[in-house]
């Protein structure tokens, strides 16, 4: 089965600090460690992805405390230098969806080079959501579209994820089995998989085995 789009939403991250009686901030630096999180991406690569989009903090997010957010914020800024400094050897093409106007401004800085110096690449695209929420997006598509007739197909220029194709296979780690509104209308025919693993113990043999079971699945598309 041809597979284009691999998303995840990594859940399970503060309970794996709970679990292994640490801070947050190891949970999260394990999380992203660039030689981990590129043999996952490697993975999806060489099954053909072109696209690998991951979530990292959700509109719903900035309920957490100050701490925490900040916590996050530098996590995704360390890990966006990790792939900065691999980038003529990785050759990985970077885009961000969702808002940039609420976030720290240091990062909306660091993810905007980050894309400028990767347009070019295409070996794989990564998607990082960043204070992203699906509906969010739909309503800020619907304000964008203001004036135009709009139907399904071209509806999908207004999104954050006007260029991207829908993902294909979305994987939710951490044992929750719900999407909390991650790309809601891009999803109505991905393949869904909920695993118990919380995300810092997701590993690029996890992601084999779902593709495994993706590549032998029928999908019919409503036929």
């Amino acid at each position: 089965m041809e597979l284009t789009h691999i998303a995840i939403i990594p859940d399970g991250n503060r309970r794996w600090a709970k679990k292994n009686k640490t801070s947050i901030k190891i949970a999260y630096n394990n999380a992203i460690d660039y030689k981990r999180t590129k043999k996952i991406i490697e993975s999806a690569r060489k099954e053909g992805a072109g696209f690998f989009s991951i979530w990292g903090f959700s509109t719903e997010n900035w309920k957490r405390s100050a701490v925490e957010r900040e916590a996050i914020f530098k996590t995704i800024f360390k890990a966006i230098e990790s792939f900065e400094a691999h980038i003529e050897k990785d050759k990985y093409k970077f885009i961000c969806i969702g808002r940039r106007d609420r976030i720290p401004k240091y990062l909306a800085l660091k993810i905007k080079s980050l894309e400028e110096k990767t347009k070019e690449f295409d070996r794989i695209t990564i998607i990082l959501a960043i204070d992203y929420g699906g509906r969010d997006e739909i309503i800020r598509a619907i304000k964008k579209s203001k004036g135009v007739e709009v139907n399904e197909e071209n509806f999908r220029h207004f999104l954050d994820t006007k260029d991207i194709p829908d993902p294909d296979i979305i994987i939710r780690t951490g044992g929750e089995k719900r999407l909390s509104g991650y790309m809601p209308f891009q999803s109505a025919y991905s393949e869904i998989y909920f695993i118990n693993k919380l995300f810092p113990d997701f590993s690029s043999k996890d992601l084999k085995k779902i593709i495994k079971d993706f590549q032998e699945r029928k999908r019919r598309f409503g036929e």
